[in-house]
């Protein structure tokens, strides 16, 4: 799927409209989970409410020229306003050196940005918003015929994004209602199911695989860590988003590779 290499231009233009999406996947960051509209009002401090304005709004720059602090109440600013603003920025110039001007480009990035705002509103109130999720699920299903990710051009796209969505959701469905009725204790709320239908839809069965493996592994492993380090039970629920949404990256670009090499060693070990 890599493309000649861009000129240098394009890649600073790509780079900077990465850093502007990057300042409105903040503002979904933060508003979402609060049930406020993220087109109006604009920008304003969480502290004091004061408008933010068009030069103190610069991604990563303003910040910097700021020096980390709101310049009506001189409250700090979070690292994580540039943080996420960078992270953006960055992915998206990773993947335009990658793909170029393509569907694999568009789709990615679409998914990248969706994977950064779960990620951190599940971080932080342990919410994967429906406004990201469901219409996200909608997008994976709608480009399925463009989508590379998904294996060879035709009707097996649509047949791989249709069976992904539906074993993505239905396996977590499955293993949150089982865990109710025999333990009494909700598993993980339906926000998770409606994120792997998303991530299904984009990656595929083979993506969900991935996705599940990996990041079940990764959280069960930071659990167990987090018993002695904080004092923590495995009672505690934790915002499992936050595992899914960087392995589903993973899964988008290189679940099928995993998958296809796994049942070759099978092969082979038979």
């Amino acid at each position: 799927m890599s493309v000649e290499p861009i000129e240098p231009f394009a890649s600073l233009a790509v780079l900077a409209v990465g850093l502007v999406l990057g300042s409105f996947l903040n503002v979904c960051i933060y508003r979402l989970p609060l049930g406020e509209s993220i087109v109006y009002p604009g920008s304003r401090c969480p502290r004091c409410g004061s408008a933010v304005r068009a030069w103190q709004n610069v991604p990563v720059v303003s910040w910097l020229m700021l020096r980390a602090r709101c310049a009506a109440c001189c409250e700090p600013i979070s690292w994580r306003y540039p943080a996420v603003e960078a992270l953006t920025g960055l992915a998206a110039v990773v993947l335009w050196r990658v793909f170029g001007p393509s569907w694999a480009f568009a789709i990615a990035a679409v998914f990248t940005f969706m994977m950064i705002v779960l990620f951190f509103t599940d971080y932080d109130h342990q919410l994967l918003p429906d406004l990201i999720t469901l219409p996200g699920f909608a997008i994976g299903l709608a480009v399925a015929w463009y989508n590379p990710f998904l294996g060879d051009p035709g009707w097996s796209r649509i047949v791989a994004s249709l069976t992904g969505a539906a074993a993505g959701s239905g396996v977590l469905w499955s293993i949150g209602a089982l865990y109710t009725r025999f333990r009494g204790v909700e598993a993980m709320g339906f926000g998770d199911v409606k994120m792997m239908a998303m991530v299904g839809a984009f990656t595929g069965p083979a993506g969900v695989a991935v996705t599940l493996f990996a990041a079940s592994i990764v959280g069960a492993a930071t659990g167990l860590a987090l018993i002695p380090l904080k004092g923590k039970t495995l009672q505690i629920p934790m915002p499992f988003g936050c595992f899914l949404a960087p392995a589903a990256l993973c899964a988008l670009f290189w679940g099928r590779r995993a998958v296809v090499a796994y049942l070759g060693l099978l092969h082979l070990g038979s």
